[in-house]
């Protein structure tokens, strides 16, 4: 198969807010090299509408409303982070912990305890650490910037940030879902998006950091969304037939 027919392959199975999704992202990373990035606002919100709108046209009436609404609290997020980060900072704060939790509460119903990907190791639990110790030190640098009832929900939103990242890590060793690599990518993506948003608001800005925060928020949005358009929950019968 030729590289153009893969590729007509690939556009095929694509639908409208795909394709929207990507020229609105494609967009946006020009955008975030040429120009300033308040102008981000015109295209980095619709592009996550793109993502609620396949959701809903897939979904229809099986629609999960707690992921539904942890779009709307992102898609609003996104407003006012191109409106004026620092003064509304509490509010996106606010509104990126409603997000945590609400995905959390999603993919509790993922979680299934006891079988454990063979290949964790030592460089496993290395991996974890460094998160923990990366998501520490920027939140205290944040911490130095931030005063009042700030503190509190930052605070609040690191931990919101670990309960997220534990479970998707958990998901992908679990081995359940084919599709676990896809939620692995989502989550690497959400990370990186948070570090480099922190460094690049509080310490360090620069325009290919912009660059990358648009390219791995929305990546990560995406592939979550196809995570739970595609992966069905496992009960326990499912585990007996398949596992044991």
């Amino acid at each position: 198969m030729t590289v153009l027919r893969k590729i007509n392959l690939i556009i095929s199975k694509l639908n409208i807010f795909d394709l929207l999704f990507f020229t609105l992202l494609i967009s946006s990373v020009v955008i975030s090299m040429v120009t300033e990035m308040k102008n981000l606002i015109f295209t980095i919100p619709p592009a996550t509408l793109c993502i609620i709108g396949k959701y809903i046209q897939i979904k229809r009436r099986k629609i999960n409303i707690l992921f539904t609404l942890a779009l709307l609290s992102i898609f609003v997020s996104e407003i006012l982070v191109f409106s004026d980060f620092k003064t509304y900072l509490l509010w996106i704060t606010i509104l990126n912990i409603i997000f945590l939790l609400l995905t959390s509460l999603v993919l509790k119903n993922y979680l299934r305890f006891g079988k454990i990907r063979s290949s964790i190791n030592f460089s496993v639990f290395l991996s974890t650490a460094l998160v923990v110790y990366l998501l520490f030190s920027v939140f205290h640098l944040i911490l130095e910037k931030v005063y009042g009832i700030q503190v509190y929900f930052t605070i609040l939103c690191e931990f919101s940030i670990l309960l997220f990242l534990f479970q998707v890590g958990k998901i992908y060793l679990s081995n359940y879902y084919k599709t676990g690599t896809m939620l692995l990518a989502s989550g690497l993506f959400c990370l990186f998006q948070i570090l480099l948003s922190i460094i690049n608001e509080f310490l360090y800005y620069n325009t290919t950091f912009t660059t990358l925060i648009i390219t791995c928020h929305s990546l990560a949005l995406y592939l979550l969304s196809r995570f739970l358009l595609k992966t069905n929950s496992l009960n326990k019968e499912d585990i007996r037939e398949k596992y044991i």
